[in-house]
C-alpha cells in the first residue's frame, strides 16, 4: 500500500511540472467589445476635368473678332476713335487678311449688364453668341474678347451706404456668376475666349472723380484696391476653369501715367491703347499660327 501512495505522488508531481514548464505560445488576448477608433482610410482627390479643350489653334483663313465690354473696349478717351479693337484688328489681317471684328462695347456698362442688358440695349453676351454661331457656321475661326468689372467696383463704393465686408463678399459672389456665364455661354458657343484681368482702379488720377463720384472716400478706394484682387481671383479661376485665355493689366502703369492717359485721367489716350493692343496681341498670338 505504501509502495501505490509513493506511485500516486510521482504522477502528481509529474504532470505539475510539465504544466508549469510547457512552452506552448499563448496567443494574444484582443477585447470582444467594439471600440470607436475609426480604421484608417484614404480618400480620393477629385480633380474636375475641365469642360471644354485646351485653347486651340484658329482654324486657317480669315477669323472673327468680337469685343465685350465697357468703355476701353469702346474706346473712350481715344481721339482717333478705333480703342483697341480697331488697332487689334490691324494687326490680325496683316497674318489673316479678310478678318472683321464686332464691338458690342457700351459705356458705363457693368458685368451683369454684358449679360442681361440695360431698358435701352439687349445684353452683349446674347449678340456675341449669334456672331460666334454664325462663324462656325460658316467654318471659321471665332474669338471673343471680354474685359469688364471696373463698373462694377465703382458701382458697389459709390453709394451712399457704408460698403461692409459682408456685402463685398456678396459682390464677389455675384461678379463671379457673371464671369462663369459669360466665359460658359461663349465657350460652349465654340468660340475661343480671352478675358482681362483689371488694374487697380483706385489708382488711376480720375481727376473727375469728385465729380462723378463724389461720395467715394479714401478708406473706400483702398478697399477698392482690395476688391480688385478678389476679382481678377475669380477671372483667373474661372478662366481657368474653361480652358480660356487671360490678358493681364494689373500691375500696368498704363492707367496711371499721363503720357498714357486722356485729359479726365481715367481713360486711355492714343498712346495708351497703343500699349494696351500689343497686350491683347500678345496673347491672341498664341491661338493664329
Amino acid at each position: 500500500m505504501k509502495h501505490y501512495y509513493i506511485w500516486i505522488a510521482v504522477l502528481i508531481l509529474t504532470a505539475c511540472r510539465q504544466e508549469i514548464s510547457t512552452d506552448v505560445n499563448i496567443p494574444v488576448v484582443t477585447s470582444a467589445f467594439e471600440t470607436n477608433t475609426p480604421i484608417p482610410t484614404s480618400t480620393p482627390v477629385f480633380t474636375p476635368t475641365p469642360a471644354f479643350p485646351l485653347p486651340q489653334v484658329l482654324l486657317a483663313g480669315p477669323i472673327s473678332i468680337v469685343a465685350i465690354g465697357d468703355d476701353i473696349t469702346r474706346g473712350d478717351g481715344d481721339d482717333l476713335g478705333r480703342g483697341y479693337p480697331g488697332r487689334l484688328l490691324e494687326l490680325v489681317t496683316q497674318i489673316r487678311p479678310g478678318s472683321w471684328i464686332t464691338n458690342f462695347s457700351q459705356s458705363g456698362w457693368t458685368s451683369g449688364d454684358l449679360v442681361n442688358g440695360t431698358v435701352d440695349f439687349s445684353g452683349q453676351l446674347g449678340r456675341a453668341v449669334s456672331e460666334v454661331n454664325s462663324a462656325v457656321g460658316q467654318r471659321r475661326g471665332s474669338v471673343v474678347l471680354v474685359w469688364t468689372g471696373e463698373h462694377d467696383l465703382w458701382e458697389l463704393y459709390t453709394g451712399e451706404e457704408p460698403v461692409t465686408r459682408e456685402k463685398e463678399d456678396q459682390d464677389v459672389a455675384r461678379f463671379s456668376g457673371n464671369i462663369n456665364t459669360i466665359i460658359f455661354t461663349l465657350r460652349e458657343a465654340g468660340a475661343e475666349v480671352i478675358i482681362a484681368q483689371l488694374d487697380d482702379q483706385s489708382q488711376r488720377p480720375a481727376r473727375t472723380r469728385s465729380e462723378i463720384y463724389p461720395n467715394i472716400t479714401a478708406e473706400e478706394l483702398d478697399r477698392m484696391s482690395l476688391q480688385v484682387q478678389r476679382y481678377n481671383g475669380v477671372i483667373a479661376d474661372i478662366a481657368n476653369r474653361h480652358n480660356a485665355l487671360t490678358v493681364n493689366f494689373y500691375g500696368s502703369d498704363i492707367f496711371i501715367k499721363d503720357a498714357t492717359l486722356a485729359s479726365d485721367g481715367y481713360h486711355p489716350n492714343p498712346a495708351g491703347y497703343d500699349l494696351i493692343t500689343q497686350s491683347w496681341y500678345k496673347t491672341l498670338i498664341k491661338i493664329l499660327p
